[in-house]
């Protein structure tokens, strides 16, 4: 995916401008999701419902367990529509497994709890990064985004429970006697199972599994949301894509025609002009423009005024004990929750396993961040021609052949999992990961040098650019470069 193809408008939004965006999306192309989630989603659930079908009671406990894996298929979707790309349905479906597949138990188990999970599953899912490279990633976007993935978690989390009450409590007058509550006797016994009938968990599972259909989308659309902004406000996303729109608008014959008529209108030389620019104006014209833009949202909050305590107003007695013993309770629940699903899923395990499943070859990118790593597109001599490029006074070429190099070596011989959408940071990250110590070295010391004139515009020295073709480790058998 290139960031020129993407359909949002990239720029700094507040947390919940953002939240908006996403539901936006969602919103957009919900008929497709809602397709892809019935032919992903139902079969599980039926699953469950056909091995809890003798504790019913247990069946909105569990789908609301393994709500990770719902996720996946639709933040999948929503990753290539952002850039215009939208998958067929046997595309999707093609995917479905490697989906559920990929993290599966940390998914389930230490990162369940998470409140931030709707924001940390596309660094997790999409970056293709792993162990505690995931970890440091999703560190990294919290420092901007992580308050805002936990307001989202607990607004939903509430959204949810408000609906399902609401969708049980309107529908409960078309239940039949039978599948209705005795009150009366479950006040005065507190016998659940006996005055509880079963109809009445399995209407009430029907319409969790109602609410979870509806809601849950606009939830990982919202968290993805999230993490664009978070991306555009620590990567300068936003800048980056004006810079490319501007470099694509001015192309050689546009510049050389603008050479053209300041010659014949007689335009002042570079020197003269400089002379006569105001440098403070110069720098108000470029700040008018719009991708200079500064977006400020003014936002009012109401503070009551505290009324001072009258002495002779009686004091409850504290119930802060109370607090606590729910809250232990909670988490006495939630371990007994997490020992019974781990020891199923130990008993169960063949359900799980993959019967004469064959792991497909990883396809290699062709290109990655704009560059064109084919093995038709690089020469035969990299260093050679690195050193011809060199030589020319193309410093940015000769780096761009020894770094397109590193990548097509990394990514074909290597079997390096970097996709098209990596920076430089993420491709040295998944390099270092590798293993081949010399090889990472070496590459690390490259990205320092192509970083510093690609983007900061500061050649390198003689020296170091001698350096790096000498040391060039990415090497046939024959010998050859």
């Amino acid at each position: 995916m290139r960031l020129e193809d993407i359909t949002v408008a990239l720029r700094p939004r507040q947390p919940w401008e953002s939240v908006d965006l996403g539901c936006a999306m969602v919103r957009r192309d919900f008929g497709r999701i809602l397709m892809l989630w019935g032919c992903t989603v139902l079969p599980l659930w039926g699953l469950v419902c056909v091995v809890l079908r003798a504790r019913p009671e247990w069946i909105p406990l569990v789908v609301w367990w393994l709500k990770p894996l719902y996720d996946r298929v639709p933040l999948f979707f929503l990753s290539r529509a952002a850039f215009g790309v939208r998958p067929t349905f046997l595309e999707t479906w093609r995917q479905w497994p490697r989906l559920w597949i990929t993290n599966f138990l940390p998914a389930l188990l230490w990162r369940r709890l998470s409140f931030i999970r709707s924001f940390a599953l596309p660094a997790q899912m999409l970056e293709g990064l792993r162990g505690a490279a995931v970890k440091l990633r999703i560190k990294t976007l919290a420092t901007d985004g992580g308050g805002s993935g936990v307001s989202v978690t607990l607004a939903f989390s509430n959204i949810e429970l408000v609906a399902w009450i609401g969708l049980m409590w309107g529908t409960y007058g078309m239940l039949p006697e039978s599948a209705q509550l005795d009150w009366a006797g479950l006040f005065q016994s507190f016998d659940f199972e006996s005055t509880i009938p079963k109809a009445f968990f399995w209407w009430g599972a029907a319409c969790h599994m109602i609410v979870v259909t509806l809601v849950e989308p606009f939830y990982v659309g919202a968290g993805f949301a999230l993490y664009l902004n978070c991306r555009t406000r620590i990567e300068g996303w936003d800048v980056e894509l004006a810079f490319r729109r501007m470099a694509t608008r001015l192309t050689t014959a546009t510049a050389a025609l603008i050479i053209t008529v300041l010659m014949i209108c007689g335009a002042p030389t570079s020197a003269q002009a400089a002379d006569k620019a105001d440098p403070a104006k110069v720098v108000q014209e470029v700040l008018k423009e719009p991708e200079f833009e500064i977006h400020k949202i003014q936002t009012r909050r109401w503070v009551p005024d505290v009324p001072d305590k009258k002495p002779d107003t009686p004091q409850l007695p504290s119930l802060d004990f109370l607090a606590v013993i729910g809250e232990v309770l909670f988490w006495l629940l939630i371990l007994g929750v997490v020992v019974w699903l781990v020891i199923y899923l130990v008993n169960n395990r063949r359900m799980f396993l993959s019967r004469g499943a064959s792991k497909a070859p990883v396809r290699a990118p062709k290109v990655i961040m704009g560059m064109n790593i084919t093995r038709e597109s690089l020469p035969d001599d990299i260093v050679a021609a690195a050193r011809a490029a060199w030589a020319a006074g193309d410093f940015k070429e000769a780096l761009s052949l020894l770094y397109r190099g590193s990548l097509a070596w990394q990514v074909n011989r290597r079997r390096v999992p970097i996709s098209e959408s990596d920076t430089e940071e993420d491709c040295l990250l998944q390099v270092l990961q590798a293993g081949e110590k010399r090889e990472a070295e070496y590459f690390r010391q490259l990205t320092g040098a192509w970083v510093q004139v690609a983007y900061a515009v500061m050649p390198v020295s003689n020296e170091e650019m001698g350096m790096l073709c000498e040391q060039w480790p990415f090497v046939e058998k024959g010998g050859a470069a």
